[in-house]
């Protein structure tokens, strides 16, 4: 067992550049005569290293071709193993080696480098098998030219083709010839590109039947190259040649029946793909291998979905049906019941019509409503019924379990989960936006951070293994040269180096450019067309142009003249003047000669064939090009491609330089992950646009109110395409209620399930492998030539300096610094208070002791500081005055009840700042208190501020942070005060700031904090290279749709005229002018207009929070101050898909590597303690790790009492737990089956169901009670039990008296789903949920000082939001839920801003303008006037909170997790020792019950079977017994030490770990029984019994057969004499 690796060591791990040592062990090779030379000694050496069996018999060549010879050989040898089973079988012998295949040697893998390069002869043609395993098998082996491994069956294929027919040796060479393999590669290709197709043309069904034609000669090939199904290789072994069967009999039906139906299947030929490529099917078995490891947190995450949907289903059921219904103007409730009944009025039918409901502007569902005091209310003539269906076509609800469910795991994948949540909150409360906290973060953030957690530890054992078996690779090939060497061997070695071979960098390039291939007939043309050598004067200027180039100064002109390119290219905007047009034209001149320039110097200066050398000089000969192509020709966009001239800054930027080797070695690297990924993409649209694009078509009226198709839908290969890509990115809820509209619920669900998951696994997969390969970036090699350029200018203006001050004209030299001054006597007296103790020289020795002793507990002022004392020019006494003062001072500001007291103010006045809302004119009372208790404050923390500032001094004061922050936010209090009395509102919003006090108040937030901000100037380069390339997408997304987001809009219909009414922006003003005041040309708020709100844009892409309405108005674009047409450019959506990936995916990437990294570094600084946690909290989570696993429980004593032991018996034994389980399950299956206007019979049996659980649990209560006695209250889940019981009983019979005079009674039926928590505890083998557990709460401490301080930043914000954007127009997301009116909502909205919902929607209404709001709107109660906000200020706002709570802090949650669990990983291994022994023993006492320590030998056999896994050893289980040669003591007993040591040898492989459980069990042991035996008392062993009984029997039975013979001899004695007599010969004569 490897020991596992915390994910930060296995970070740091990654730094020692693994690949290569992979590389390197797969480059380890001999030439073809070494193994033919391997001395016998080095052979026998390596025979038990893994290598061995790679490795020839000694004297014989490396491939032999496979004869008929060869069969029969391997024949013979079957027959001796057949043999050798039998005579093993019969004296039942015990075999110590089992023979495995080798990994190495397997089908489909390369041939191991070790063998060298395979002569021609010995390619495609059969050939002895190399693995030692298989050469007793009925196999041959197959190279191809690629040296790829293939394995065949020696049996005839058929059984007509033996391996050396003809026919079978052409199909092999077929099979495995590069070009039969590209051939079908390539016709799988075409067969794809034919499944994109909706309408294909008329000839593409004779190529449909071309392929299938080829498909049924490849597997015709297989079947005879390889057999049908009789062998292990042969053609229906494979499960992929099993797709080949399907692909070829779904297309002959297809073909016959023309069904529409099986269209489906005409996607299984692009599987065929998978075994083409073989790191495909690699990268599938890798990933299937880590998706073991999610089988605990998959359990967890069903259990915590389904507990949360019951609960949502229990409060919230049918609520979402309740909307405002117009009020009936007939009177009828003065009507009595019988007139009711005749009256024509159907109340029923009145509040189903829609007529009648209200809506809001531009919505589709009626407004909901609820009649609780904190929901919502409705408009003045409306009352709120339940009645209709629920929202977004009825697929919104919790009014059954699947429902709630849905709606569940809509929550934990957070999208369009802000809809949702408010629509509950207008119909229930908003009391209930607690479950959505307790379930985001639980669910969405903690959950889902442990899936991260667990997918990380798979891949990082995945590399592990593969690193650690490269490690022995390369050890072991080492170990052979030495021994080679050793025995005196000639061959080649790579570890020899001498100094002659040692050659200098020139050397070795000449060398490389030998190497490289050149016709022989391109030497003379290369010299005299490529190297420009021409004559003496032409190489003396080459010379100096090389000088030239290759100065530093030169590349610094050249970055300069980068970044002045790269900033007028993003001073692009619109509108610009002709003037600035103008100008930027002529810049683009100016660059486009300097770097044509700079290529043609660099060209002149090195050569053709130098230049080209070099990848930098290729890129700019390319972007030059196209710069003149563009220049010259007029290419219209060619002008983008020179915006790719920004990653030239990566040459002389070593972190932008290292990003983008880090991703290109990464991408290369997983290039296998990413193709999967691509193919998922590609299978699943295809497969949506075949499975779902008819009903599209045939059903679109259901979706669409003019039956035209909607944007997301799959009629097309490319809207299929881009549907696939928006579920993957995580928002699939609303085409999901499409889907179900137009193609069912069923199928809909399934593909949308299957997609969701397998994208987000595979893109989580290819995150975490980016991340981890992304730690071991490197360095640069050299320091560039950028810094060498500004370390010189640096340098010369040192000197400079230096020498203007030394100049003799500038007159004599000034001293820079006043000389120190001089002390006098008195000066040695003030010496005496720079100590500043409570003593002075004149007092006792007695006084001065105790003011020693006092030093600790006394605050001391600094030197400096007590210095300012003595610059006041008073006298020796007033200097102690002052110091005295000071010391005062100090002393208060350190009292715990004064600091106490601040605090309290601190929280008080941040309380304050709550009440301070757009209603607080109409609370006169509470504003009166607020201006006193403002006043109070101020006065308080000025007071404090002036105690601090006197008591620390100048200097120190103002060289603290925290102490600025106090200066910063209580320094402005007075100038607050006067602000507020002269009428400077605006002024009131640096109060915000005030509860930042609290950070240096709270030693958790303040270790938070100090780590989260230390961060930042590490990830400051990283920050700046990711916003440099979002810049590229920026500068092109101006370049494509400035000026293109305008429409002309129809305010009175709220419309968007069509392009054939208004066409371009004249057409629209003249409407204007012509007195359509209803008509607008507007432009969109967020939009590509200049590089500002282009990075707006991006931001919002990069969010996935607000982008489909630019990837809308994108896809609509025409020309520049033109009506958009709908999807007239389509395909501009790649844009935003080529964004998302290389944008906001890497930048992601690279952002959360730099904060691992900076994690790691001050974890290291710390000594390995926790990153986030004080000292009490560090304490306290070591004690964690080193306690958690004690067991603390006694175990409860049986009681004497016969009735009582029996029914003690019965309460502790597991078939009573799992009747327990079955039972809470039964309970939670009634709730689960409950729906919404259920039936009578329904409601009675689920009622009755529950009556009998509760009779259950009470009788279980009872009888614990009895069995346990007192001890069952010293359980907490028995208390927890019984509180849940009392509870349900009082559910139960007064549930109406609760729901009149308390709560609702679904809040009672909510606890009892708490029983679930009772599953995991019931379950022995739920240790990997216990892990994930035991994960989360070493978590605590840490996550504990996070949410504190993202509670803090959420409250500042809240404040500032209130106090900026509260009385800003409804509208988009802003509504009567979602505001900044109060603090409640304002909360509610910053909450959902930190997971990314909505804040498009919130930031829209800010950015409205006139005539979108009115600045001088008055608000009734307030003096306040207009309702539009700041557009910049919202900017602002949103874009640093988003950047704040999510890129950090969320991640940095997820990163504490991610090592927790680490950590309670290598705790699992002990604790399941720990859990292994306390089974052991107790199953030991049931087998020993008079406590001896040792069993009979006989009652082994029955003990191991009784054990549970990982010890248990079923039956029969004789042979693996006496194989683990256990010791036998006298009387053939077992001691129980002997046998534990046995079995935890087979699940423990680790030496410390072994170590480890023989000390634990050494304790146990001895607590258990008291002693243990020595090793003189063993006489025997198990295996030795063994021996002796199995050369016992040979004895017995040789002697038996030697009895027999004997008395078969004399019994034919006297025969013999008769027949000699008859003969009359004596019988000594006849023998």
């Amino acid at each position: 067992m490897r020991r596992k690796m915390t994910f930060f060591q296995f970070w740091g791990s990654e730094k020692e550049q693994h690949d290569e040592l992979i590389m390197r062990a797969s480059q380890r090779k001999l030439v073809p005569s070494q193994p033919t030379k391997w001395p016998n000694s080095g052979l026998a050496g390596m025979q038990n290293a893994r290598i061995g069996p790679l490795l020839p018999p000694l004297g014989t060549e490396v491939f032999r071709h496979f004869t008929a010879v060869s069969l029969e050989e391997i024949q013979q040898r079957l027959g001796e193993k057949k043999k050798k089973e039998r005579r093993e079988d019969d004296n039942m012998e015990v075999t110590q080696e089992h023979r495995n295949p080798a990994g190495d040697l397997e089908s489909g893998k390369l041939l191991p480098s070790i063998y060298g390069e395979p002569p021609l002869e010995f390619v495609t043609t059969p050939l002895e098998d190399l693995d030692p395993f298989y050469q007793s098998q009925k196999t041959f082996l197959v190279l191809s030219k690629g040296k790829t491994i293939s394995r065949f069956n020696a049996d005839p294929a058929c059984y007509l083709l033996s391996p050396f027919n003809l026919v079978r040796t052409t199909a092999i060479k077929i099979l495995l010839h590069s070009f039969f393999r590209l051939f079908i590669l390539l016709t799988v290709v075409i067969n794809c590109v034919l499944m994109t197709m909706t309408k294909p043309p008329a000839w593409s069904k004779c190529v449909v039947y071309t392929i299938i034609a080829i498909y049924a000669s490849e597997m015709l090939i297989k079947v005879a190259a390889r057999g049908l199904c009789v062998g292990r290789f042969t053609f229906l072994r494979n499960p992929w040649n099993w797709l080949d069967v399907m692909v070829i009999a779904t297309a002959y039906l297809t073909a016959m029946l023309d069904s529409g139906t099986l269209s489906v299947f005409q996607v299984l030929p692009a599987l065929k793909i998978i075994p083409l490529i073989p790191g495909l099917k690699a990268t599938i078995g890798a990933l299937v291998q880590s998706l073991k490891k999610l089988t605990s947190i998959t359990i967890l995450t069903i259990l915590f979905l389904s507990a949360f949907a019951l609960v949502a289903q229990q409060l919230f059921m049918g609520t979402l049906r309740q909307k405002c219904v117009l009020m009936p103007t007939q009177p009828f409730r003065n009507l009595s019941a019988a007139e009711n009944l005749t009256s024509d009025f159907d109340f029923d039918k009145y509040i189903n019509n829609r007529a009648n409901h209200y809506y809001l502007p531009g919505s589709n569902d009626a407004l909901l409503c609820g009649n609780s005091s904190d929901a919502g209310l409705c408009p003045e003539g409306f009352l709120c019924l339940k009645t209709g269906g629920n929202p977004n076509w009825g697929y919104t609800s919790y009014d059954s379990f699947g429902w709630a469910f849905l709606a569940l795991f809509r929550l934990m994948t957070l999208d369009f989960w802000e809809n949702l949540m408010e629509l509950t909150l207008r119909a229930d409360g908003k009391s209930y936006t607690v479950f959505f906290v307790v379930v985001i973060v639980l669910v969405s953030y903690h959950l889902v951070a442990l899936i991260v957690a667990v997918m990380a530890m798979a891949y990082a054992e995945q590399r592990q293994g593969v690193m650690a078996e490269a490690k022995q690779k390369h050890q072991e090939y080492d170990a052979m040269i030495d021994k080679q060497e050793a025995a005196g061997s000639a061959c080649p070695s790579e570890k020899h180096h001498s100094s002659a071979d040692e050659k200098s960098p020139k050397q070795e390039q000449r060398a490389q450019e030998d190497q490289r291939p050149r016709l022989p007939c391109c030497y003379a043309s290369t010299d005299v067309f490529l190297k420009w050598n021409c004559c003496g004067c032409w190489r003396w200027c080459k010379l100096r142009l090389h000088h030239f180039v290759m100065d530093p100064f030169f590349d610094l002109a050249i970055t300069v003249c980068v970044i002045l390119n790269t900033v007028f290219m993003a001073m692009e905007h619109y509108p610009m003047s002709w003037e600035f047009e103008a100008m930027l034209s002529q810049a683009y001149l100016v660059f486009t000669a300097i770097f044509t320039a700079e290529v043609l110097i660099k060209l002149l200066a090195m050569g053709p064939y130098l230049y080209f050398q070099v990848g930098w000089n290729i890129f700019d000969s390319v972007i030059v090009t196209f710069n003149l192509l563009e220049l010259f020709l007029d290419l219209g966009q060619a002008r983008l491609y020179l915006v790719m001239r920004v990653f030239k800054l990566a040459k002389s930027w070593p972190t932008f330089n290292i990003l983008i080797k880090t991703t290109g070695k990464s991408a290369l690297a997983l290039r296998h992950v990413i193709l999967l990924l691509a193919f998922v993409v590609f299978t699943f649209s295809v497969l949506g646009m075949h499975l779902f694009g008819n009903d599209y078509k045939a059903y679109v009226c259901r979706i669409s109110m003019d039956c035209t198709l909607p944007r997301w839908h799959m009629s097309d290969f490319f809207h299929a395409f881009l549907l696939v890509f928006r579920v993957i990115c995580g928002e699939w809820i609303e085409t999901l209620w499409d889907c179900m509209d137009v193609a069912g619920q069923t199928r809909c669900l399934i593909i949308y399930m299957i997609l969701l998951v397998v994208g987000k696994l595979l893109v989580l997969n290819l995150f975490l492998a980016f991340l981890i390969r992304s730690s071991n970036r490197g360095h640069q090699e050299g320091e560039p030539n950028l810094y060498i350029a500004i370390h010189r200018i640096t340098k010369a203006v040192i000197l400079t300096k230096s020498w203007l001050l030394r100049h003799p004209w500038l007159g004599k030299k000034k001293h820079l610094c006043r000389n120190p001054p001089e002390f006098s006597n008195d000066d040695a007296a003030h010496k005496e208070f720079l100590a500043l103790t409570f003593g002075s020289p004149e007092e006792p020795p007695s006084q001065r002791e105790e003011s020693s002793q006092q030093k600790q507990a006394d605050v001391q002022v600094d030197d400096d500081d007590a210095a300012e004392c003595s610059d006041m020019k008073t006298s020796q006494g007033g200097r102690r005055i002052c110091l005295n003062v000071r010391r005062a001072c100090a002393c208060l500001l350190e009292n715990k009840y004064f600091e106490g007291f601040v605090t309290f103010m601190i929280l008080l006045s941040s309380g304050a700042l709550v009440f301070e809302d757009i209603y607080l004119e109409k609370r006169l009372l509470i504003k009166t208190i607020l201006e006193y208790a403002e006043r109070v404050f101020i006065f308080v923390f000025v007071v404090e501020l002036l105690l601090r500032w006197f008591a620390d001094g100048f200097r120190k004061f103002f060289t603290n942070p925290w102490c600025w922050l106090d200066f910063l936010v209580v320094g402005t209090f007075p100038g607050l005060l006067t602000a507020n009395a002269l009428g400077f509102s605006p002024l009131g919003a640096i109060k915000c700031l005030r509860p930042l006090r609290v950070l240096c108040r709270f030693e958790g937030m303040k270790v938070a904090l100090k780590t989260l901000f230390g961060a930042i100037p590490s990830c400051l380069d990283v920050l700046l290279a990711c916003l440099t390339l979002c810049l590229v997408f920026a500068i092109v997304g101006v370049n494509l749709f400035a000026g293109k987001f305008h429409y002309c809009f129809n305010a009175t219909s709220n419309e968007v005229f069509h392009s054939s009414q208004v066409n371009n922006k004249s057409e629209c003003l003249m409407l204007v002018q012509e007195n359509f005041t209803e008509v607008r040309w507007i432009n969109h708020k967020v939009n590509f207009d200049n590089v500002l709100m282009a990075y707006l844009a991006l931001l919002q892409v990069a969010t996935i929070k607000g982008w489909l309405d630019l990837m809308y108005a994108a896809m609509d674009t025409t020309r520049i101050e033109s009506q958009p047409e709908y999807e007239m450019s389509v395909y501009m959506s790649l844009y935003f898909v080529f964004f998302i990936i290389f944008g906001s995916f890497l930048t992601l990437n690279f952002l959360v590597g730099a904060i691992i990294e900076h994690l790691k570094q001050h974890k290291d600084k710390l000594g390995g303690s926790g990153v986030f946690l004080t000292q009490e909290q560090t304490k306290y989570y070591e004690a964690m790790k080193a306690g958690t696993h004690r067991r603390t429980e006694r175990p409860v004593p049986r009681p004497k009492n016969k009735l009582q032991a029996l029914i003690f018996d019965l309460v502790t034994s597991p078939t009573f737990e799992i009747l327990v389980m079955v039972v809470i399950c039964l309970q939670v299956v009634a709730l689960m089956v409950e729906t919404d206007n259920q039936s009578m019979e329904k409601e009675v049996v689920v009622y009755w169901v529950y009556f009998a659980c509760l009779v259950f649990f009470t009788v279980e209560f009872v009888v614990k009670v009895v069995a346990l006695r007192q001890h069952y209250f010293l359980s907490g889940w028995n208390i927890f039990d019984f509180v849940i019981l009392v509870l349900s009983i009082l559910g139960a019979f007064l549930a109406d008296l609760v729901e009149k005079y308390f709560v609702s009674p679904g809040l009672f039926r909510v606890l009892r789903l708490i029983r679930i928590g009772r599953i995991p505890r019931l379950i022995r083998g739920a240790r990997g949920i216990h892990r994930l557990l035991f994960a989360s709460m070493m978590s605590l401490p840490a996550l504990f000082n996070m949410a504190l301080l993202l509670m803090l930043f959420m409250f500042v914000f809240a404040i500032l939001g209130m106090n900026s954007f509260a009385y800003v127009r409804k509208g988009a997301m802003m509504t009567d839920t979602f505001n900044f009116e109060t603090f409640g909502n304002s909360m509610i909205c910053m909450f959902t801003i930190t997971t990314l919902a909505g804040w498009d929607g919130l930031l829209a209404p800010i950015m409205n303008t006139p005539p979108d709001c009115d600045p001088l709107a008055e608000n009734p109660g307030t003096p306040v006037t207009g309702d539009c906000g700041s557009p910049v200020a919202g900017m602002i706002f949103f874009s640093f909170y988003i950047s704040l709570t999510f890129l950090v802090m969320i991640h940095m949650c997820i990163i504490i997790i991610m090592e927790n669990f680490n950590i309670a990983a290598e705790q699992s291994a002990l604790e399941a020792c720990k859990m292994d022994l306390e089974m052991f023993y107790e199953t030991w006492e049931r087998f020993d019950p008079e406590a001896s320590q040792c069993i009979h030998y006989s009652k082994l056999s029955d003990f191991c079977d009784a054990l549970q896994e990982p010890l248990r050893i079923p039956k029969p289980n004789s042979i693996k017994l006496v194989s683990m040669d256990l010791p036998l003591l006298p009387g053939d007993t077992i001691h129980c030490a002997d046998v534990l040591q046995a079995l935890a040898a087979q699940v423990l492989e680790e030496p410390s770990e072994m170590d480890n459980l023989k000390a634990t069990m050494e304790g146990k042991l001895m607590a258990h029984f008291g002693s243990k035996p020595g090793p003189d008392e063993r006489v025997s062993s198990t295996l030795t019994r063994k021996q002796e009984d199995v050369a016992a029997s040979v004895i017995q039975r040789a002697y038996r057969k030697h009895v027999s013979h004997s008395a078969l001899k004399m019994a034919a004695t006297p025969r013999e004499k008769m027949a000699d007599e008859a003969d009359g010969l004596p019988s000594a004569a006849r023998r």
